[in-house]
């Protein structure tokens, strides 16, 4: 309870030299030392709510914490505990957790300018995705759902190119134009392919059936 984490946080605060005071213009602590105010806003669990109030007390003051009670070391470990954090860090706040039972404080974050920085490998990666897409038929938002991606796309390149008879690996790449052809006949991830001999291929069963599944993507990327 937030009644319970106040006398712990007033007295941490009050040892670094803060003046404490509850419940001023709404906020649920309001600690001042010459002229930095700071401001904790208190929940028992990590929820959306205390987010956003920590972020409307960030037009009143600089330094900005959000407190709740210590959870169980899974849910500090979880994905959306992690998540959350992240959030909270990128919005520049402060995070603290409160052990009621050991009267105890630990700050996991101080509220501080956060410098994005991209991930270039990941953006060098989305680029290119993007990039050799050649139709559009996913839908955003939805899950378990077959994806079409760049490599299945070239792998219908492949499989239309051999619908008629067996060709050769330089054939298809010369065809595609696509240094992942031989990649993708060799690697025969959808079990499309099949090796009749030394660098030439052919449809399996399987392969065959799609043609006939994916006939209207086929003439999308064609």
């Amino acid at each position: 309870m937030e009644k319970d984490m106040f006398p712990i946080l007033k007295d941490f605060l009050m040892n670094d030299g803060y003046d404490v005071k509850a419940e001023v213009l709404k906020a649920d602590i309001v600690a001042k030392k010459d002229d930095i105010i700071l401001i904790v806003e208190m929940k028992s669990v990590f929820s959306t709510t205390l987010i956003y109030q920590g972020l409307k007390r960030q037009h009143i003051s600089d330094f900005v914490y959000l407190a709740i009670e210590k959870p169980s070391s899974k849910v500090l470990n979880s994905s959306t505990f992690k998540e959350k954090k992240t959030i909270v860090r990128r919005l520049e706040l402060g995070l603290i957790l409160v052990d009621i039972k050991k009267k105890m404080i630990e700050v996991i974050l101080d509220p501080k300018t956060y410098h994005f920085k991209n991930n270039k490998k990941k953006r060098k990666q989305l680029n290119k995705e993007f990039s050799l897409r050649k139709t559009s038929m996913n839908t955003g938002g939805v899950k378990g759902v077959k994806i079409m991606t760049a490599y299945k796309e070239l792998a219908l390149m492949i499989l239309d190119a051999l619908k008629d008879e067996p060709k050769t690996s330089q054939y298809l790449k010369n065809y595609t134009n696509r240094n992942k052809t031989l990649s993708i006949l060799q690697k025969n991830y959808y079990g499309w392919f099949e090796r009749v001999s030394r660098g030439v291929y052919q449809l399996s069963d399987t392969g065959r059936l799609a043609i006939e599944e994916y006939r209207d993507v086929i003439k999308e990327i064609k």
